[in-house]
């Protein structure tokens, strides 16, 4: 498929959670923050290819990040007003302070409820500074077995056999600044370029394949 929008850039591959249904204990590459000029690049990408939203999670907690809150409206200068900015969190590093100092660029913020008893602050601390989007139990309710990289059971219910973000060219950028068609790529065996490419000329490719 067209690469035709980035959906996701991975400003770390870093996580603070172990969980049995995820493939990041025992992911294959590197476990690590992306760096200014990367991210930067990555962004670049996201302007030239853009989509109704960017979110900014992958194989990791982007919270973890020592530069998130700057990332955050660095991304939103990058995409402009009309772009959904969204993340996905944990909540474990979500405190009141994090939350209303992102809450300024208008992003969106899923928690994903793997830590409940942790997780429940970070709703609150969300909710009050008006940027929660939702929650998610998807190991649960919607688990997956990340592409057969985890042995894990399978409930979530998809039309066909085609993955909703490869087929429509939504990509992901990872926290080492390759770009992969599948957000569930942990091993990293789907690259189709770097950041470092010659954007319009890949864009123009990409369009046209």
């Amino acid at each position: 498929y067209p690469v035709r929008t980035i959906h996701q850039i991975e400003m770390t591959s870093r996580c603070n959670l172990r969980c049995k249904y995820c493939t990041h204990p025992t992911m294959a590459r590197a476990k690590q923050d992306m760096d200014d000029a990367t991210y930067a690049k990555a962004l670049r990408w996201a302007q030239v290819l853009p989509g109704h939203e960017l979110n900014l999670a992958g194989i990791g907690e982007s919270t973890m990040h020592p530069e998130f809150v700057r990332n955050v409206f660095i991304a939103r200068e990058a995409v402009g007003p009309n772009v959904n900015l969204i993340l996905a969190t944990n909540g474990l590093l979500m405190t009141p302070e994090l939350a209303w100092a992102i809450a300024p660029s208008r992003i969106r913020v899923w928690v994903s409820l793997h830590r409940p008893e942790r997780a429940g602050p970070a709703l609150e601390a969300l909710k009050s500074a008006g940027i929660l989007c939702g929650y998610s139990t998807d190991a649960a309710t919607d688990a997956v077995d990340w592409a057969g990289q985890v042995k894990w059971h399978v409930s979530t219910t998809q039309k066909g056999t085609q993955c909703p973000w490869v087929k429509p060219g939504r990509v992901f950028i990872l926290s080492d600044g390759r770009v992969a068609r599948c957000c569930f790529d942990a091993t990293a065996d789907d690259i189709i370029g770097t950041v470092d490419d010659d954007l319009e000329r890949a864009a123009e490719h990409l369009a046209d394949a």
